[in-house]
Parts: C-alpha cells; sequence; structure tokens
C-alpha cells in the first residue's frame, strides 16, 4: 500500500512530501527518486518469500532445527501484572523422571552443528525448575557431545532465585543470561529481587562474569507508567555502574489479559505522548539508551528500505513461525510458542497444542495466523518494524497490542524516515488510516477522545 508521508525538517520547519510502499518497501521524494543503496541487486536473492498461514492453513514445523525452546511449566514464584502467561492453564508438570524420554524423542529432529542450534529453557521462571534443569543440560550435553561447536544455552529469569551455587553454575555452563526487569518501573512486575541483599549480590556477581563475553542483558517492556527508554537506561546505569550496560526487550507490552490491557497505553494522548518521547529518548541523546535491539530495528528497517526488501519475505517479529525455530515441553509436545502450554485453547479457540515430534511431520500450528491474513496489517505504515505483532492474539487483546505495537513502532519508523531524508514525518496519509494513527505526533489535527471498554478476564476452571 502507498502512503503519501508529510516530512517536516527540524531547523526551518520546512515541509516535503514523500511516498512509501509498504508492500515493496520503498520510499521516493516529492520529484520521484526512489531512495536506495548501492547493494540492492546483491539483496535481492536474499529476500525469500514466506509462506502465510491461518487456521484454515496451519503453521507447520520442519525436522531441521536451529532453536530448540524447551518449555519447563509455567509455575513461577512472581505474578506480574502483565505477564503473557498470568491465565495460561498449566498442564501437567514435568519432572527429571521425564529427561530420558525426552532425550529419545530428540531423534525425531535433525540437528546440524554447522548450522548451529540455540536451547533455550523456559519457564514460568526456569530456576523452579533447578532439580530438571541441570540434569537436564547434562543430557543434552551427552546427547551433542561429538560436536566441537556447542549448543548456545540460555535463558530468562526474574533473578529472584540467583544464588551463589546458581551463578556458578550459569558461569561454567557458558550460559546466556537475561534477567528480566522493568528498572525504576520494576513495581508493576511486582516484588524488587534487587531488594534483598543476597540476590543483589548474586546478580551483580554473574554481571561481572557473564557482561564482559556478551551474555548478560536485562530485559526492561516499557508499559503506560514506565516507557521512558532513556530513564530506564540511566536506572541500569546507576545499578551496575556500566554506561555500556546491554539492555534487552524494550518494547511496549502485548495485553494478553485485562492485566496487559490495563498497563497498556489507554488514550489517544498517552499514545501521541508516549510517541514524542520514544522519539526524542533516541534523536536528542544521539541513540544513548542501551536498548542495542531497538537501535537495531532502526537500523534493519532503513536498511530494508534501502534495499526494498518486500513484504512477501516478511516473517513474525517473535520468529516463532520459522519452521526451524521449535517450542516442545519435556513430553516432546509441540506448541505455539513458549509462553503457553500444550493445554491451552487459543483466543481463536484452536489448542496451542500442534502435535508431537514423535510425528513432526503431522504438527499443525491452527493456532497462529500469519500478519497477511489479518485485517489490517498489509494497510499499515509500520509492517515492516511490527512484523504482525503477537501471532496468536485475537479480538479485543489483539486490538489492545495493536496500538501498542503501531505506537512504538511509527516512533523508530520516524527515526529511520529523519535518517534517510532529513525530514522528521509527522503527518501520513492513506485510505482507512485512522487520524491518531496519521497524526504521528498529535500535532496536525484535533483528537477526540473515547472511553475504553474494560475488559473482564474469564478464566476456565
Amino acid at each position: 500500500m502507498r502512503f503519501h508521508i508529510t516530512g517536516q525538517r527540524l531547523h526551518d520547519k520546512g515541509r516535503q512530501v514523500f511516498v512509501y510502499d509498504n508492500e515493496t518497501n520503498t520510499l521516493s521524494d516529492a520529484s520521484g527518486q526512489v531512495f536506495s543503496s548501492g547493494g540492492c541487486e546483491a539483496h535481492a536473492g536474499k529476500h525469500t518469500p514466506v509462506v502465510p498461514f491461518s487456521p484454515e492453513e496451519p503453521l507447520r514445523k520442519s525436522k531441521r532445527i536451529r532453536t530448540l525452546k524447551i518449555q519447563l511449566g509455567l509455575s513461577c514464584n512472581y505474578a506480574c501484572d502483565y505477564c503473557s502467561q498470568r491465565f495460561v492453564e498449566h498442564a501437567p508438570e514435568t519432572s527429571r523422571k521425564d529427561i530420558e524420554a525426552f532425550i529419545d524423542r530428540l531423534g525425531n529432529l535433525e540437528f546440524n552443528e554447522a548450522r548451529g542450534l540455540k536451547i533455550e529453557f523456559w519457564g514460568g521462571e526456569p530456576l523452579v525448575y533447578w532439580k530438571t534443569l541441570v540434569p537436564l543440560k547434562e543430557a543434552l550435553d551427552l546427547y551433542f557431545a561429538g560436536w566441537e561447536k556447542k549448543p548456545v544455552y540460555s535463558m530468562i529469569t526474574n533473578g529472584s532465585l540467583l544464588n551463589r551455587e546458581i551463578v556458578q553454575w550459569l558461569v561454567e555452563n557458558e550460559f546466556i543470561v537475561a534477567m528480566s526487569h522493568d528498572g525504576p518501573g520494576q513495581a508493576v512486575r511486582g516484588p524488587d529481587p534487587l531488594d534483598d541483599d543476597i540476590t543483589r549480590s548474586a546478580v551483580r556477581s554473574l554481571y561481572r562474569q557473564l557482561r564482559p563475553r556478551g551474555r548478560f542483558s536485562f530485559n526492561a517492556m516499557l508499559n503506560q507508567s514506565n516507557y521512558g527508554r532513556r530513564e530506564i537506561y540511566e536506572w541500569f546505569v546507576a545499578f551496575t555502574g556500566d554506561p555500556s550496560v546491554p539492555l534487552g526487550e524494550g518494547s511496549v507490552i502485548d495485553a494478553y489479559d485485562e492485566g496487559g490491557t490495563g498497563n497498556s497505553l489507554a488514550t489517544k494522548a498517552d499514545h501521541f505522548a508516549f510517541r514524542r518521547r520514544a522519539f526524542n529518548d533516541v534523536f536528542a541523546n544521539d541513540g544513548q539508551i542501551g536498548f542495542g535491539g531497538i537501535l537495531g530495528k532502526v537500523d534493519g528497517f532503513t536498511t530494508g528500505v534501502l534495499t526494498h526488501r518486500p513484504a512477501s519475505s516478511l516473517g513474525q517479529k517473535c520468529g516463532m513461525d520459522k519452521p526451524g525455530n521449535i517450542a516442545i515441553d519435556l513430553r516432546g509436545n509441540v506448541i505455539t510458542c513458549q509462553n503457553v502450554s500444550a493445554s491451552e485453547v487459543a483466543k481463536n479457540g484452536a489448542p496451542h497444542l500442534g502435535g508431537n515430534i514423535e510425528k513432526i511431520e503431522e504438527v499443525e500450528l491452527k493456532s497462529a495466523t500469519h500478519w497477511r491474513n489479518r485485517a489490517n496489517c498489509a494497510a499499515c505504515p509500520v509492517l515492516h518494524l511490527c512484523k504482525g505483532s503477537c501471532m496468536y492474539l485475537q479480538g479485543e487483546y489483539w486490538d489492545v497490542s495493536c496500538a501498542n505495537s503501531y505506537s512504538d513502532n511509527i516512533a523508530l519508523f520516524a527515526l529511520s524516515f529523519e535518517k534517510m531524508t532529513g525530514y522528521i514525518p509527522v503527518l501520513i496519509d492513506a485510505p482507512g488510516l485512522p487520524d491518531d494513527r496519521r497524526d504521528i505526533f498529535g500535532t496536525e489535527m484535533e483528537h477526540i477522545e473515547r472511553p475504553r471498554r474494560k475488559m473482564i478476564p474469564i478464566v476456565a476452571v
């Protein structure tokens, strides 16, 4: 779809209209000159089309695995307000007794040392499963003992269970560790594990040992009351004493239930204030925000536009649509992603259970929808940044998450646009695009607020 974008220069307020086509991912100026880099032809062969999927044409998985996400269970010692797993039905728990059968089932998959393999351990809180985690890692080491290029092991933890023993084990086993913590906005998640002297000491010890190897990050999410990336960055600099502290995640939350909705951007004024803050946190601070992934999205989109990467090659933001990325539990059940269980039903009424790796060729994930099969994604200017948001959300939670994602990504779109053109985009003209999305920073039009309906979660018992 073609969008006419009005850009404004900062120094003299001069304006120009540009044309952006999200299908071909091309940007042109008023004279029709297309922005491009010298490597367009070289990149053209790398733009492999993806296969859209839907409940009617389900997502399938390959035997050739690059990323193996092992869901240990959904138990957690925290209850964060906006957790994507808060109301997910738990599958029957597994334990170390299931490890031997699990390792046997891995023979139904194909792993390749040259291709590489990343193995992620997930909860709930993965360290709740410490008694299973340790022998499982040992069994996997034996399974891949013949590899010189070992699999890469990683986990995301809330950090509250870290102690000297666990820190030593994670370091010795060369884990990549991300600690979920929202810095100055941690109260939304719940208690701050860093308030405990022993935990704080363990976190700092793990940071000191893994950070120089590029194996540690703090993962912070943004929400209605905590959306200043620069402020979050400064909080973590103060905690670590490290101006180059690596921060992961950094996007606005998706809404998986009422808790996520309540912590989302609620009004048009909220959305506009966030967009201005998100743009200025990067623009006014020369990118000094610590969130490498966020800055990478800006650079990645810029490269995509300049090399004309088409929408036909665009997958989902989470990467779980890729055939070689798979989430399984210790029974070998294939699930939509690591944030659900084999017992949970998706918002569209389909099970998150798609089959078992014992019959990998029969796996069908009917819970997921590719962005191409969503009503409005193909007509969205930030498609190449958003990449379809969460592939299994539906209904009102999808609408809230879509709005969050739009505001999050339109600020990044604006940063990239200014980098390419020297103009800051302020207004987008396209058929059907709502006024509060056309007016990027809320400076060009008058907007009437409409109260958002309160959603009550219904939990199956």
